[in-house]
């Protein structure tokens, strides 16, 4: 079992980096729009660290009785060693709620070899989709469905929770500049 650390501020610029390597510019926000959601209640940072570098990060919003997970990475420097298994599964085993997800709603490879990682920590893929809005002025909707755990969380849940995540992940926790 790996240690989850919640981020310290002063590791941010270690951590925007890493989100750089590990998604689309589309689906981040910009530096510092990013670094302003730290100042929030709901949102937190969950790290494993080793010495000064991230090894694995989950950036996590605590919504209305259930957990969103906006962006989880594994360093690409330790990448398919198995290690983003233990981080989420550490992650699942130590959440006091229902978690939510959202995944890439294209026909592509890299987006079926996603689902299937989560479907293998018992993720069920809903019929939810969805686009993400734009994260930063010069970005695209990206389209998205929605992954739940544990499977017990039915479809209207599940619908109010995506109200949720779009009313303040990408309504109040947005800031679209550059």
């Amino acid at each position: 079992m790996v240690t989850l650390q919640e981020l310290k501020p002063e590791a941010f610029p270690a951590l925007y980096e890493l989100m750089q390597q590990s998604f689309p510019p589309a689906e981040i926000r910009t530096y510092a729009g990013e670094l302003a959601l730290l100042m929030r209640e709901d949102y937190r940072v969950l790290a494993v660290m080793a010495g000064e570098t991230i090894q694995a990060f989950i950036a996590e919003w605590r919504l209305d009785g259930f957990c969103f997970v906006e962006h989880f990475a594994v360093n690409p420097a330790i990448r398919g060693k198995g290690l983003g298994t233990d981080v989420f599964g550490t992650y699942l085993e130590q959440t006091d709620c229902p978690v939510v997800i959202e995944v890439d709603d294209a026909d592509t490879q890299e987006a079926s070899r996603r689902v299937a990682f989560y479907e293998r920590l018992q993720l069920r893929l809903s019929e939810i989709r969805y686009p993400q809005p734009k994260l930063r002025a010069s970005g695209e909707p990206v389209p998205l469905r929605m992954m739940v755990y544990p499977d017990a969380v039915t479809e209207d849940a599940l619908q109010k929770m995506r109200e949720r995540i779009y009313i303040t992940v990408y309504c109040d926790g947005v800031t679209v500049d550059e």
